[in-house]
């Protein structure tokens, strides 16, 4: 096929004109059907016509929750607004006006993973001009400074990892008196002094209270009281586990056990036996597990149609040391306090203190083998209510003899 050769949409059919082609790996798409994939999406020249298909559908599932969608609060200084939805506990960023036209991705709080705020400082010198009219630096240099500020709103979401947009309208110049912009945790400057700028240094705070707010919001999302991972997350984890581990167990007859799968379950099954830590009174504890709950379907998705992707994978790792090594201390803490004695709080750490983070790519899960783990004497009657003491479930014990939540062995 030749460079100029006519080319044809392969989702819609039509006809690309001479520089509307929008390449994919293995197919051609034109702009109008581009223009329908999330503005937030990045790696459209390296997915194939699949995964192009599966986005244009959830694309068009988007249009019902864009229609559903109302506004309770808007935070921003700029065309780009974050919009929250606080009864549906949904938001969206967009510029856009007419928000059906645009189908601007919905998301659930649930899918937040954090917000960063970011600023660029621009630094101009000053020169003059000397007897001879050459240009000189004056002594000490001179400087003019200019701000333009970001905030970026970190998710876990199949298309896209965060949404980066302006707080500012261009960079804001605020003459020879530079500013201190702070670091992650927020912006912070004094506001002290004489500001000869006035106007424009007001400017430069508004950007500044827009950024704080936007963050306070965001990670009052994340840690906010939100219904128990067991209505939404966990449920759908373990409908996901049941049917894996009824689909392993017909492999294993057959001598032919795939290591993708038997990965994908345990890390279902950690992340199932992670709920015993959660913490009533410990928001900041209980969004980090919420967190590698979502990241946990992030991976089992990526894992059904590929390779899981490397910096999801090691944020997974990092997230279950953590919640492995605190959750551990908190939950001797309440055994003590509940008066359970210092016995079950050390058979507790026995048994989960020499589990190691969770490698999709390792078919054992890097998980305690369940035999190790401490069982009950004496052993419980077929049809009796057992707590797993896995994930501390309460089930009724069937014949197989494991837990139908986290699908480990109890007898």
């Amino acid at each position: 096929m030749g460079l100029f050769d006519k080319k044809y949409c392969d989702f819609c059919g039509n006809k690309i004109g001479l520089l509307g082609n929008k390449k994919l790996e293995d197919a051609n798409m034109c702009k109008d059907c581009a223009s329908k994939l999330s503005p937030w999406f990045s790696e459209r020249r390296h997915s194939t016509k699949a995964d192009i298909e599966k986005q244009l559908e959830y694309r068009e599932q988007n249009k019902t929750s864009v229609a559903s969608f109302s506004v309770t609060r808007t935070l921003g200084t700029a065309s780009t607004k974050l919009l929250i939805d606080d009864n549906a506990r949904k938001f969206m960023v967009t510029s856009a006006k007419d928000l059906n036209a645009a189908n601007p991705d919905v998301l659930d709080f649930a899918q937040v993973a954090g917000c960063d705020l970011d600023v660029k400082e621009n630094r101009h010198e000053i020169r003059q001009t000397d007897s001879s009219g050459k240009s000189v630096s004056y002594n000490p240099p001179r400087y003019k400074y200019s701000y333009d500020f970001y905030a970026i709103i970190r998710v876990n979401h199949p298309y896209f990892d965060d949404m980066r947009f302006a707080l500012s309208n261009g960079y804001i110049d605020v003459g020879e008196q530079p500013m201190n912009p702070g670091q992650s945790a927020g912006w912070s400057v004094s506001r002290s002094g004489f500001n000869l700028l006035g106007n424009k240094i007001d400017e430069y705070y508004r950007c500044v209270d827009c950024g704080n707010e936007i963050k306070a919001a965001v990670d009052a999302m994340r840690t906010s009281a939100a219904p128990r991972p067991e209505t939404k997350a966990i449920d759908i984890i373990r409908a996901e586990a049941d049917k894996l581990r009824e689909k392993l167990q017909a492999q294993s007859v057959a001598g032919n056990v795939d290591p993708n799968e038997s990965a994908r379950l345990m890390t279902l099954q950690q992340s199932i036996s992670m709920e015993m830590y959660r913490q009533p009174d410990n928001a900041d504890f209980n969004a980090m597990l919420d967190e590698a709950h979502s990241l946990a379907l992030k991976i089992n998705s990526q894992l059904q149609t590929g390779m899981a992707d490397s910096q999801d994978t090691q944020r997974y790792q990092v997230l279950m040391q953590r919640i492995t090594s605190e959750g551990m201390v908190m939950r001797m803490n309440s055994l003590r306090s509940a008066g359970m004695g210092a016995a079950m709080g050390s058979a507790m750490i026995s048994a989960m203190g020499a589990a190691r983070p969770l490698d999709p790519a390792d078919p054992s899960g890097g998980a305690v083998p369940m035999q190790q783990m401490p069982q009950a004497a004496p052993a419980p009657v077929i049809g009796s209510q057992v707590i797993c003491q896995t994930c501390g479930a309460t089930v009724t014990l069937g014949k197989a003899g494991i837990c139908t939540y986290c699908g480990s062995k109890i007898v």
